[in-house]
């Protein structure tokens, strides 16, 4: 079976990008990632009087939606993430997944409108990815 490619949006509040590269490593133990732009820092589109760090990564992975979903949220509580808590400790997303060499847009994302949130349009331009806004 040929790895999926698709597109992750991590986030963190954390006082610095150490919760990101962690991340990225706990990625690496299950498949190529990549940063596909610089960590960026600043205030979050939702609520501007919280800092974020956020990073753009592509990220190649053997299994399915379901399963790439499964193994994100395993990363994010061995990363200390609460739900609860206002504090981001880490935060992955799936914004799109590479169909037929087009990056397609993931229908969550879609609904929490992630493509018109300030971060993840910097970190796309930055990286000088499109997303077709047709789901996968």
């Amino acid at each position: 079976m040929t790895a999926s490619r698709w597109l992750l949006l991590l986030g963190s509040t954390r006082g610095s990008d150490e919760r990101i590269h962690a991340a990225l490593c706990e990625l690496r133990t299950l498949g190529e990632a990549t940063l596909r732009a610089p960590i960026q820092h600043g205030p979050g589109s939702r609520n501007a009087r919280r800092n974020y760090f956020n990073a753009l990564v592509e990220f190649g992975f053997d299994g399915d939606a379901e399963e790439l979903v499964a193994a994100l949220k395993a990363i994010e509580m061995r990363l200390g993430r609460d739900r609860d808590s206002d504090e981001v400790a880490i935060d992955i997303d799936v914004l799109a997944r590479e169909v037929d060499g087009v990056w397609r847009a993931d229908a969550h994302a879609i609904e929490k409108h992630e493509f018109e949130q300030v971060h993840a349009i910097t970190l796309l331009r930055a990286a000088g990815i499109e997303i077709d806004s047709a789901p996968y």
